[in-house]
């Protein structure tokens, strides 16, 4: 992957190098303009790579792992934003300097003659509006279906901006192999994005035809939904996966939600558990049996593949005990090689209680169950560094898989470094909406 993160940067940094690179940057403006076909160049790679990121690609998200994934995807994201104005600054800058007119003069020269450059600040528009709304202040003032919508318009951006890259920019306007060589990221890139965003799911959900079973309250606010459907055993999912669903309700056909498998898959049936956390999951705790049901997935690398170690700890915070519960059982250890920490916040919060006990006698888990509001401090809190180490001795020889609320997940992650676990043996998944 990274290798081709570089090719395609090197022929593109070749592109503007065989269009005259910096040497053509002669007479006023000419600077400026040659570093705004540059940045031009490496925005717009930086969006399809973007592009590329959200395409869903199986092999991708296996490769780099959901949270790397999600990592690359947020700054990539801002750094082709950040490029792309830079482009439309220095470019305007440069027309402006070569002849002779102002900053204003020049935009207005622009939108005002050139149609297709138009398109392309609308596109720029649009672009900032996605990152804006990716901040992390922002996002967490938006619905989920908000910004999901909102960063739906990159695709349109992308689309006005095309024709304006083939017909005005000097990199390709005579270059027949460098056009070739563009449209072919940009062939590439939205086959990708047909063939899994939008071809696979349409395959999936055809095959399999899933439905609500039954719902069954587990806790005050929290549901389980039983899931029932056609060769279930064809899916190839694993315990610790999730999947994108929709229930189509009236009020919820258009709202994809992502909840992790909460036990084992088998060939008869999924289960999902969800907590009421707001609209999004309020209509799903009284969905009726029989509602038909569109999934995409399965997605996350969170599964027994990680393991590098025999024994293993599995940590749970509240709701992220769903992902560890399905791993609880399918996970191969034999007795006294798995150990769960579930912490929830009293006795009523403990989601499974009676099928993890009936899990940890059956296969010898050792179990520990804190309960309480975290206090937050590395030494006194529950899942602090002495409680970590009383509870788990060996933990620095154990691999570890931990699930929560964020908050919760960076603070052990945290500890666990600072006790001296290696990297490759932690493996976590923040549960958020």
């Amino acid at each position: 992957m990274v290798a081709a993160i570089v090719a395609n940067a090197s022929v593109t940094l070749g592109l503007w190098f065989r269009h005259g690179g910096f040497n053509a940057a002669s007479g006023p403006g000419g600077l400026a303009t040659a570093a705004g076909q540059l940045t031009a160049l490496a925005g717009t790679d930086a969006v399809l790579f973007q592009l590329l990121l959200m395409a869903r690609v199986p092999w991708l998200e296996r490769y780099i792992g959901l949270d790397r994934l999600a990592v690359w995807h947020r700054w990539n994201g801002f750094a082709a934003v950040v490029l792309l104005v830079a482009h439309t600054a220095l470019t305007t800058m440069g027309y402006a300097q070569g002849a002779h007119i102002s900053l204003f003069a020049q935009t207005r020269d622009f939108v005002s003659h050139y149609p297709d450059v138009l398109m392309a600040f609308v596109g720029l528009g649009l672009l900032i509006a996605v990152a804006a709304t990716s901040v992390r202040v922002a996002r967490r003032r938006l619905r989920r279906e908000t910004w999901y919508w909102i960063h739906l318009y990159a695709y349109l951006a992308v689309a006005l901006s095309f024709a304006h890259q083939l017909a005005v920019g000097t990199d390709f306007s005579n270059d027949p192999a460098a056009r070739a060589w563009w449209v072919a990221l940009y062939a590439g890139v939205f086959g990708a994005i047909a063939l899994w965003r939008i071809g696979e799911p349409i395959r999936f959900n055809a095959r399999h035809q899933l439905r609500v079973h039954g719902v069954v309250r587990e806790t005050p606010g929290v549901v389980s939904i039983y899931l029932r459907g056609r060769d279930l055993d064809r899916i190839h999912a694993q315990a610790g996966q999730f999947f994108l669903w929709r229930f189509l309700t009236r009020d919820g056909w258009w709202k994809a939600n992502p909840f992790s498998l909460s036990a084992a898959p088998s060939s008869r049936r999924l289960r999902i558990t969800v907590k009421e956390l707001g609209d999004r999951t309020h209509d799903l705790q009284a969905v009726r049996k029989g509602t038909r049901v569109i999934a995409e997935g399965p997605y996350g690398t969170f599964t027994t593949d990680l393991r590098t170690r025999r024994r293993v700890v599995l940590i749970a915070g509240g709701i992220g005990i769903t992902p560890l519960r399905a791993l609880l059982a399918s996970m191969p250890a034999a007795p006294g090689e798995i150990t769960l920490v579930y912490r929830a916040v009293s006795a009523d919060d403990v989601l499974f209680r009676d099928e993890i006990t009936e899990i940890g006698t059956r296969r010898g888990v050792v179990l520990h169950a804190l309960l309480g509001a975290e206090i937050g401090d590395d030494l006194t809190d529950q899942l602090g560094i002495p409680a970590i180490m009383r509870l788990v001795p060996d933990v620095r020889d154990r691999d570890v898989f931990v699930c929560g609320p964020p908050a919760m997940v960076d603070a052990v992650r945290r500890r666990l470094h600072r006790i001296g676990v290696p990297a490759e043996q932690i493996h976590f998944e923040r549960f958020e909406f």
